[in-house]
């Protein structure tokens, strides 16, 4: 009896150790495999599995891992698709934390503000100083709504505009985290084109206001004193008021040109024409006005230059307006060159305008093809000027494809060049 005791105690401690060291590999088996992330794996045979009865156990454990893993799957899948609809939009997003460290940048404000190195976990005023970007935070701190207000930094010596707008940043399960979540949308072109739009109607008002007061004043004048004044008076009044209106309709002329070819760039007519002929035209046209000792108009052309495609009536509008402007504004030149040449590839057909007259300031040149730019702006005026005649030849040859350029030098004169693509049919123009 006392031996079947003995064997009896031996057996239990061996099947408690047994259950002690099973549950050891089980629990480090468990550990490690909810580390790796990956399914138990276990032979159906194996005996102390069976002596455990741990089959229920290790089915309701991968079960358990199967959810979990797909859940983790599923929401590393959401997040790679709002990172990756991040990152393809053009604005610039970026999200920071409470501090204002950097959490995600998407490409586009990477490009916009190149950091040097990683943006993340730099701190968003290192990157964009800004006093009135600060100030729309701190405003969107204290409330939590969202925003949007237009905000200016300096980037590179630059002054550039943007529309930002803020929210509060979520968690892929819909918990509300403490990151803040901005988009910059840049509006830096649009601020300069309301800008020159400004400039633009300011100017339009200015040019308009001027000749309707002359003819207002003179008229007035006719209406009231008509019996007080003699007849030279009467005429001079007259001519002003003639004179005035003559150059509103060229203002109005010219304004309905620009808008024409701003708004409808179609409307060209692109036929194979000679630059030879429409050259030799401007010349014939323009050899009355020139005195009879001591000015000429020289045709240079070169003689490879076969008819190609460009719109004539539109061409001849540019090469008029210069040749005006030389009449107009280097009314003492004494030779006024027409040059057309190939290029070195035989891509563009290079056009020059060239005078001998008093040129133009280093500090004025740049800014001739603006609208409603003058050199000179009281003698511009005087002599039928509107400050369009330049922007309107510039728009023409763009829309051609081509490009405008000028060179100038005060007392030796004036070189106004723009080329032509030198296509030599209709097939491929940029408006047909």
């Amino acid at each position: 009896m006392a031996l079947f005791f003995s064997f009896l105690c031996a057996g239990l401690l061996i099947a408690l150790l047994v259950i002690a060291f099973g549950t050891r590999r089980l629990v480090k088996y468990l550990e490690a495999s909810l580390i790796a992330e990956r399914r138990l794996l276990y032979d159906r045979s194996s005996w102390w599995f069976k002596l455990l009865g741990l089959e229920a156990l290790i089915h309701a454990s991968n079960k358990l891992m199967d959810n979990y893993s797909s859940h983790a799957l599923e929401n590393s899948g959401k997040f790679n698709q709002v990172e990756a609809t991040l990152g393809a939009i053009q604005e610039a997003v970026l999200i920071f934390d409470s501090a204002r460290r950097i959490e995600f940048a998407n490409e586009a404000a990477q490009r916009l503000f190149p950091h040097g190195g990683a943006m993340k976990g730099a701190r968003l005023e290192s990157i964009l100083r800004s006093s009135s970007l600060l100030e729309f935070l701190d405003a969107f701190r204290e409330n939590k709504n969202s925003k949007r207000s237009q905000i200016s930094l300096e980037w590179r010596g630059e002054l550039l505009w943007f529309e930002a707008s803020c929210t509060q940043a979520f968690g892929l399960s819909g918990a509300e985290s403490a990151s803040t979540l901005l988009v910059l949308h840049d509006v830096t072109r649009l601020k300069g084109l309301e800008v020159v739009r400004r400039e633009f109607v300011a100017n339009v008002s200015h040019e308009l206001r001027t000749p309707l007061t002359i003819i207002k004043g003179f008229a007035e004048t006719l209406v009231e004193d008509d019996d007080a004044l003699t007849p030279d008076a009467r005429q001079r009044f007259l001519n002003k008021i003639m004179n005035n209106a003559q150059r509103l309709h060229v203002l109005v002329e010219d304004l309905l040109t620009l808008s024409r070819l701003e708004s409808r760039p179609d409307q060209f007519d692109f036929v194979v024409a000679s630059i030879e002929t429409l050259f030799k035209e401007t010349l014939e046209n323009n050899q009355s006005r020139l005195k009879p000792e001591g000015q000429a108009i020289l045709l240079e052309l070169d003689p490879r230059i076969a008819p190609f495609a460009f719109d004539p009536y539109r061409i001849n509008q540019v090469v008029d307006n210069l040749v005006e402007n030389a009449f107009r504004y280097a009314p003492d030149f004494t030779r006024l060159i027409l040059r057309a040449r190939l290029d070195a590839k035989q891509e563009f057909v290079e056009c020059s305008v060239v005078d001998d007259g008093p040129g133009i300031s280093e500090k004025d040149l740049p800014h001739i093809f603006e609208r409603f730019y003058r050199v000179d702006k009281g003698r511009s005026r005087e002599r039928g000027g509107t400050g369009l005649g330049l922007s309107i030849m510039k728009h023409i040859v763009q829309l051609h494809g081509g490009a405008v350029t000028a060179e100038s030098t005060l007392g030796q004169g004036t070189s106004i060049h723009f080329s032509l693509p030198y296509r030599l049919t209709t097939e491929d123009s940029p408006v047909a």
